[in-house]
């Protein structure tokens, strides 16, 4: 055995030379053998009572004796126990051993089968890890590795070990690109990074770089902005009667860095967002605006570059984004205080204000490019090229729902101050469309099956299709007729609609004169759409 280890686990442990040596031979090396000293204070006990008890064995007599001339004399009683003893003793001394150790090997059992049933130490002396009634504690809860059914191999070991470090560099690389977008920025200045006002600060009487007056210049408002999460923020504004006004900025935008030099820099703006509103501010990439990105920006819209500067107002009781200024032109700073002071003036925390109500908003119609005329395909082309010569761009996808709670109507100079709107002026009337011409009581009459004279129509719709049989010589305003009439849709009388054929998308409209067999109509499918 090696003495080295030995002495080590005597250094650390400070026992006996015969208490380290046992424990060696036990776990096979000083590493284990001190793990497993002192996770088992019971096992130390049982191994010092051991060692330390010395086996019991029968006095042997004198071998013999040496004079002064180094002559050995042996007495014949000596002799005789000699050679009567020496194999009893051997015996002996080895049952004595084995008896050593079955006792050891008890005693260790036992302490293993009171950690494995009771862990707690209560109701050792119940036996067996039983309490007073006979019934065995719960096992204790425990975290261990799984490995595969031929065991944990060295090579199973490294592959492990290369994926968890894989994972965690794929990790810090997408931090670090969510930082690359402001390496070397001085206008992308990260409000909840390390980098604020107070963190460092230049010496006395040293020169202030360009890159420094920039940082300074653009440098977010942290006088105003409140560093709370975002679940803090609505329990502070809902205790304190105050709204949340949220900033989410592109750092590669340098219109979202104006706010930061001419709006949040205000004095007026300060002071009115430190009395009624709790200011978040945040970067798109950094991980605190997620929260608010998944709420406010659905279908990946953060992404649109249309929609900064962005400025929102959120109720804190109900997390409603109730105020939103998004996209360009943002106001001035005059303009952004005027404008939310009349918010204020129109919202309230109050438990019992009634804010404005949000107007349900028409949808807008979606256009269906495959029933498109080639005439109504040409004109949206041309359009749609006209914007992109004079550098129209898309505007912003986000709405505003404070537009959506005014009124449409308009004040006259002479009103101005007494609070009464004018009555919105009488339009021209619009001139007679052909469709209005078509008279809505003159329900159709299906003819006689005559496979000379009469064809069948199928009428595709929203609740699915209607066949309908009509005379070739008809006009193709009597299916218009017979719709306005009788529409196959229940619920859609008087409501306007289109008839397109299939699959070429003309609008019949404009042949209405025409036969059905002119309209090239016969055993033909016929596009029903209600306006809404």
């Amino acid at each position: 055995m090696d003495e080295e280890q030995i002495q080590e686990f005597i250094s650390v442990t400070a026992t006996s030379h015969a208490v380290a040596k046992h424990m060696i031979e036990m776990c096979g090396d000083s590493s284990s053998a001190i793990t497993m000293w002192f996770s088992d204070p019971d096992l130390q006990r049982t191994i010092e009572r051991t060692v330390s008890t010395p086996a019991p064995s029968r006095a042997r007599p004198s071998q013999g004796r040496q004079d002064d001339q180094g002559v050995i004399h042996i007495d014949d009683s000596d002799d005789d126990m000699q050679d009567t003893g020496l194999d009893s003793d051997n015996e002996d001394v080895a049952g004595i051993a084995r008896a050593a150790q079955e006792d050891e090997d008890a005693a260790f059992a036992r302490s293993l089968q009171e950690q494995l049933y009771n862990p707690s130490g209560a109701g050792a002396g119940a036996g067996g890890g039983l309490d007073d009634d006979g019934v065995r504690a719960p096992m204790a809860r425990t975290t261990e590795v799984l490995v595969a059914p031929g065991g944990f191999e060295d090579d199973d070991h490294e592959s492990t070990l290369a994926q968890i470090r894989a994972r965690r560099e794929h990790e810090r690389a997408a931090a670090a690109a969510r930082r690359r977008a402001g390496a070397n920025n001085p206008f992308a200045q990260s409000v909840w990074s390390a980098g604020a006002p107070g963190a460092a600060s230049r010496p006395a009487g040293a020169p202030v770089s360009r890159a420094d007056r920039l940082a300074e210049l653009f440098r977010p408002p942290y006088d105003i902005i409140s560093d709370f999460s975002w679940e803090e923020a609505r329990d502070e504004g809902k205790e304190e009667k105050k709204w949340l006004l949220v900033n989410l900025q592109d750092s590669s935008d340098f219109q979202c860095q104006t706010l930061n030099r001419d709006v949040w820099k205000d004095q007026a703006i300060v002071a009115l967002v430190k009395e009624n509103f709790i200011f978040l501010q945040y970067d798109k990439l950094d991980p605190s605006a997620e929260r608010y990105i998944n709420f406010y920006f659905p279908n990946q819209t953060h992404e649109n570059p249309n929609n900064y500067p962005h400025v929102s107002v959120i109720d804190p009781r109900t997390g409603e984004q109730v105020k939103v200024w998004s996209g360009i032109p943002f106001p001035s700073a005059s303009d952004f205080h005027a404008q939310l002071v009349e918010f204020l003036d129109r919202y309230s925390l109050a438990a019992n204000s009634k804010n404005p109500v949000t107007k349900a908003k028409r949808p807008e119609r979606v256009i269906d490019f495959d029933r498109l005329t080639e005439e109504q395909q040409l004109e949206l082309a041309l359009q749609n090229s006209l914007e992109a010569a004079t550098g129209g761009s898309p505007p912003s996808t986000l709405d505003d729902p404070d537009a959506l709670t005014r009124s449409t109507g308009n004040l006259s100079a002479a009103d101005k101050g007494k609070g009464k709107a004018e009555e919105p002026t009488a339009e021209p009337p619009k001139p007679e469309s052909a469709f209005d011409k078509i008279p809505s009581d003159k329900p159709h009459t299906e003819p006689a099956v005559d496979p000379k004279t009469t064809t069948r129509i199928q009428i595709r719709h929203s609740n699915g299709r209607t066949i309908r049989r009509f005379g070739l010589d008809e006009t193709v305003a009597r299916v218009y007729e017979w719709i306005k009439a009788e529409p196959p849709v229940a619920g859609k009388e008087g409501v306007p609609f289109e008839l397109k054929t299939s699959p070429s998308g003309v609008d019949l409209i404009d042949l209405l004169d025409q036969t059905i067999k002119e309209a090239g109509l016969a055993n033909g499918t016929v596009m029903l759409e209600f306006e809404s």
